[in-house]
């Protein structure tokens, strides 16, 4: 787990034994538990978006028993960095959100499905592979490749190992990891990227098995193919 996310955990959890809250408003969905910041409204749209692009993810990764999840909802990135968090995170184990209005609606909760198909500890958040999926399965219906190609990326982002982004992928490269698992789906399919995704082992320490196993190809090559897509 990374650093930052083990200090935001260790912050949450020191809120709620002092308290903090014990105050706020409660919506519940049929799964999700949304935990509302005192005196703040958040429009029924909102929440509905939410749980709508919650169920419909679930079923792309084939997901039965959805799991429900408590959702702490803040007002603004300041407000969750006043109290020493991040502006959005997720745990999986403990089915748990905090994050603030402007996030997009499915990325968390994408997270929260990622740790039912495969546990944390193969999976991490923030590497190249979970923050891929959970762009580009954000519920924002964009399209990574036109993002990444506007963004205008350097050649060395572009061409960088994406072994040095297993563990902890630089937030301005979550474009990027998007427009990978667009290529994936575009020639390979759903079925074939949810196998691969069940698979991965220590954040993808077998990686070159799964592209050999379900991609045909070297893990190598199969990053050359991608930006040879990339840049058409």
């Amino acid at each position: 787990m990374a650093q930052w996310i083990k200090d935001t955990k260790n912050s949450i959890e020191s809120l709620k034994y002092g308290g903090y809250f014990d105050n706020w408003g409660i919506n519940k969905t049929k799964h999700i538990i949304f935990h509302i910041y005192p005196n703040l409204s958040v429009p029924a749209k909102w929440i509905q978006e939410r749980e709508d692009i919650y169920i419909k993810n679930a079923g792309l990764f084939k997901i039965e028993n959805i799991p429900e999840v408590n959702f702490y909802v803040y007002p603004s990135i300041d407000a969750t960095k006043e109290i020493g968090i991040v502006p959005a995170v997720s745990f999986p184990k403990q089915k748990e959100i905090h994050g603030h209005l402007k996030q997009s609606p499915g990325h968390e909760l994408t997270h929260i499905l990622l740790g039912s198909i495969n546990p944390p500890e193969n999976f991490s958040a923030n590497s190249l592979w979970a923050e891929g999926i959970c762009v580009y399965f954000d519920g924002t219906k964009t399209d990574r490749k036109k993002h990444t190609n506007s963004i205008n990326y350097s050649e060395e982002a572009i061409n960088t190992s994406w072994d040095l982004w297993k563990m902890n992928l630089p937030g301005d490269l979550y474009p990027l990891a998007g427009s990978i698992v667009q290529y994936c789906l575009e020639k390979y399919g759903m079925e074939l990227l949810l196998n691969f995704i069940k698979e991965i082992k220590n954040s993808g320490d077998n990686e070159e098995e799964l592209c050999k196993k379900y991609f045909r190809a070297s893990y190598d090559q199969f990053q050359k193919d991608w930006r040879n897509w990339l840049i058409k």
